[in-house]
């Protein structure tokens, strides 16, 4: 793998649905991919394991050049950010 190949590799976030010990089902607007985690990632868990991403927490995913797909940071809501409601609530 040359540094070229890797450096066209764009992240991009989705929101994780669910999963199991090592892997995650994350949506995104390509549908529902499942993911590993990345090495900075599982670093970050080894040390800490309340950062593993649970259902609802947004991530940034990889896609490498041999179609693997890897978590590779959790992705905070902007400040400030608005919640646009889609239903109305109910009383």
């Amino acid at each position: 793998m040359s540094a070229e190949r890797v450096s066209g590799l764009d992240p991009w976030v989705g929101c994780v649905v669910g999963g199991e010990p090592g892997i995650a089902r994350v949506l995104t607007d390509l549908g529902e991919v499942r993911a590993s985690y990345g090495g900075a990632m599982l670093a970050r868990i080894a040390c800490d394991r309340g950062c593993v991403p649970e259902p609802g927490r947004w991530v940034v995913l990889r896609r490498w050049c041999d179609d693997r797909i890897t978590i590779e940071d959790t992705w905070d809501d902007p400040v400030g950010a608005k919640v646009i409601q889609l239903h109305r609530r109910r009383r």
